[in-house]
């Protein structure tokens, strides 16, 4: 630290000088006044950082807990169809009928045949029964690959959506652009009279000139807004219709339909609707200003002020429809997951079946083999010793191939359910059909008020609650 004051050599060689001892030494404060600022900027940021930390010790929620228990239950529900399926048995009378029937063959053949027929009968029986499940593993991979083409058409349809979205969302990003120039040329406008009298302007044409600069800009940027809404809008409903018509059944596709004739006049119809919104958006503000009486510096304040306006009722009206497009789009392609999502549980379903199929080949060859081996290692055992040994090997395909119908009932209730979740495309935006999902802005906006408000006044009411115990013990001690 530098000396409050500094010691002069008169001091040093005339300590007992009157000019000296009786004035005042000079102190320098520069240095008191920085170690204050100092000091008290330190104090600032300190109190700043345990406010900040006291706010997110009250405020701040871990969603990990949350998060990680609806994940496991979405994993739990994914899965409680094909546990479902499960419960009841999948082989049909004929499927049940056949499998028995070679099983019982299998065994009583030894008993009632020579050794001849049941090398021929008994291999047949095993082969029967793995051809069923070959068949259940044929119709289980048909129905996987049918979930699997299902989702890919609808996850093909939710990014075409995205798409759509994407663009709209481009066409809207000029929109706050707007907005700024036109605010900012109402404040020039406002401004317009001071800058003429600040600069002498005899010249009639360049007074007309700043008078109306400001407005004219301002009702181009309104005019820019408007022709911007109506292509934003015009690609947000058609990312929001997507998929109304492709994913349509045959009695709800005429709802959406449009002959030739109907598609030109709609044609029409958008392009009418530009040209009515450009207008719309350009004369308001001159007409109206024509009708207000008063100085021309007033009519051009009133003319840039509603372009301004103008420009931020279109950026208003933009983000209303891009808001329910992007609920709309973000609804399609929650379902096109869940779509795939059951493809793929599908396809986890039907990955076991080659393996069923491999086995009751096996089992059949194993049959084969064992009626071959039995004339040459055992002729002497007792009928019911080889009837249990050739019957083994066709129960065993039996139980593959029940086993293998099991999975086929799995992989085609989730291709059943990735087609039902595809159709939810197909369902018009709106609360009837998505059941109150639909967003609605400015309920959606009056919900979350609702939802903080309540919040806080639970919180506040556990906080008052603990302080009134705190209190109470208090009072105790």
């Amino acid at each position: 630290m530098p000396p409050l004051y500094a010691t002069t050599v008169c001091d040093t060689v005339c300590p007992h000088s009157t000019n000296h001892s009786t004035n005042p030494r000079p102190t320098d404060t520069s240095g008191k006044t920085t170690l204050k600022t100092l000091k008290t900027g330190e104090t600032a940021v300190t109190t700043a950082s345990n406010i900040a930390n006291l706010i997110n010790k009250y405020t701040d929620v871990d969603p990990k807990p949350a998060i990680k228990r609806n994940v496991n239950l979405l994993s739990k529900d994914m899965a409680a169809l094909d546990d479902e399926i499960a419960q009841e048995p999948q082989l049909s009378t004929l499927e049940l009928s056949i499998l028995s029937a070679t099983v019982l063959t299998a065994g009583v053949s030894p008993l009632i045949f020579p050794l001849k027929v049941v090398e021929v009968l008994a291999p047949a029986c095993a082969a029967l029964s793995a051809s069923i499940g070959v068949s259940a593993e044929y119709i289980g991979r048909v129905a996987v690959a049918d979930g699997k083409e299902i989702a890919a058409v609808t996850m093909q349809a939710a990014a075409e959506a995205e798409s759509l979205l994407s663009q709209s969302e481009r066409v809207k990003a000029v929109l706050p652009l707007c907005v700024g120039i036109g605010a900012t040329a109402a404040s020039f406008a406002i401004l317009a009279p001071i800058f003429v009298e600040d600069v002498i302007v005899n010249n009639l044409q360049s007074l007309t000139l700043i008078y109306l600069f400001s407005p004219l800009i301002a009702i181009l940027s309104a005019s820019i807004a408007g022709l911007s809404t109506a292509d934003s809008r015009s690609l947000a409903l058609r990312a929001v219709n997507l998929g109304n018509r492709r994913f349509a059944t045959k009695k709800q596709v005429g709802n959406s339909w449009l002959s030739q004739t109907e598609q030109i006049e709609q044609s029409s119809r958008r392009l009418n609707g530009k040209w009515q919104t450009f207008l719309f958006s350009t004369l308001p503000g001159p007409i109206i200003g024509s009708l207000i009486p008063g100085s021309l510096a007033t009519r051009g304040v009133i003319i840039a002020a509603i372009a301004a306006a103008q420009s931020a009722f279109y950026l208003s009206q933009a983000e209303y429809t891009l808001s329910r497009a992007t609920d709309a789009v973000a609804l399609k392609a929650r379902s096109a997951a869940v779509s795939d999502t059951y493809a793929n549980q599908g396809a986890r379903s039907g990955a076991i079946l080659p393996f069923t199929s491999a086995l009751g080949g096996l089992c059949a060859a194993a049959t084969a083999a064992v009626v071959e081996i039995i004339p040459q290692v055992g002729p002497g055992l007792p009928h019911l010793v080889q009837a249990g040994v050739v019957v083994t090997f066709p129960f065993l395909s039996s139980l593959f191939a029940a086993a293998a119908s099991v999975s086929k009932a799995r992989c085609e209730v989730d291709a059943l359910a990735a087609g039902q979740a595809a159709g939810q495309l197909s369902l018009e935006y709106t609360d009837e059909e998505y059941g109150g999902e639909v967003l609605q802005p400015f309920r959606g906006v009056r919900e979350l008020i609702n939802l903080t408000t309540s919040s806080l006044g639970r919180k506040g009411k556990e906080k008052y609650k603990r302080f009134k115990k705190k209190l109470r013990r208090k009072r105790k001690d």
